[in-house]
């Protein structure tokens, strides 16, 4: 997995997978970011434009590149973890040396690329690599703990060809509305697919010169408080999916693996757990009754369905 060198060697393939939601003001600037990375490799980059309700789409179709392939791929549903399954095993070519994941509000460093590549190949035993935070108030934080924690951010990370294609043949996919796909895909990786296996943090490495920068969250900005306000709902509905799944996980493997996010609530609800956490308490509160409304519903829609059915 060699870099290409000044001397014409024929350049890695890297395909890319950039989640797009309602990114129409700002994926120009991340797709010019990749572009910047062309000459690191052969890049083909796939966004997937999931659910957008705004112009992402036409933005993506009239960008112009310079050293990379940009494809398009549309998805009516808006779900990150139904996107990351349709990229893993409808669309991520078999050829591909590494797969890069990131969002489409992200700015990957130039050299992200090429540092990938150096960190596969001096690490032949992870089949996972962090990418790290280049900006933000808790900047130097963030890389620690992923660093340290042996972690992947959703933001920028990036898998082996080979571990691609383990995901594939083994057919794992991630429960439609799970939040906190880069977690999961961490927990599985380190694991070699299987949680019941013994976890092996090596892994998962790091790659210090591949980056991502973001526009922090201002209070300056009255828009940013929704946008904090959502971001943390995510987080506290993610902690209770985790405490349902990775139970779920250990105990059956990934034959376990619910295919919606409800059917996990459904089996596993008892396990929601309500505690002291300061100021995040309220939002898990909030979180609980949200997962709460959302078995409710789903009954009561097959409860509607049953009754069309039989009618």
């Amino acid at each position: 997995m060699s870099i290409p060198d000044q001397a014409g060697t024929e350049p890695v393939f890297v395909s890319v997978c950039m989640f797009a939601y309602n990114e129409e003001a700002g994926i120009a600037a991340a797709l010019a970011a990749l572009d910047a990375c062309g000459e690191e490799a052969r890049l083909r980059v796939h966004v997937l434009i999931n659910g957008c309700t705004d112009s992402t789409e036409q933005v993506v179709r009239a960008w112009q590149p310079r050293r990379i392939e940009v494809v398009p791929v549309v998805l009516p549903r808006g779900d990150k973890a139904n996107a990351w399954n349709h990229y893993v095993h409808e669309v991520a070519p078999r050829d591909a040396a590494i797969h890069l994941f990131t969002d489409g509000d992200m700015i990957v460093s130039k050299g992200s690329v090429a540092a990938f590549l150096r960190a596969f190949e001096a690490d032949p035993h992870a089949n996972g690599c962090a990418g790290l935070p280049v900006s933000g108030r808790s900047r130097d934080g963030f890389r620690e703990k992923l660093r340290r924690g042996r972690e992947m951010a959703g933001n920028l990370y990036a898998l082996r060809g080979s571990c691609v294609e383990a995901f594939r043949r083994a057919g794992v996919r991630l429960p439609f509305g799970m939040f906190g796909e880069d977690g999961l895909v961490t927990a599985l990786v380190k694991h070699d697919l299987d949680l019941r296996r013994q976890r092996d943090d090596l892994r998962v490495t790091s790659a210090e010169e591949a980056g991502f920068g973001y526009v922090p969250l201002s209070l300056w900005r009255p828009g940013d408080w929704r946008t904090y306000r959502n971001r943390k709902m995510r987080y506290a509905v993610r902690r209770q999916q985790a405490l349902m799944l990775y139970d779920l996980l250990r105990e059956r493997g990934p034959e376990g693996m619910p295919v919606h996010v409800v059917d996990l609530y459904r089996e596993r609800g008892d396990a929601m757990r309500l505690a002291w956490r300061g100021l995040d308490t309220y939002f898990d509160w909030v979180a609980i009754r949200r997962i709460r409304r959302d078995i409710a519903a789903d009954d009561s829609v097959k409860q509607e369905a049953r009754a069309h059915l039989y009618s």
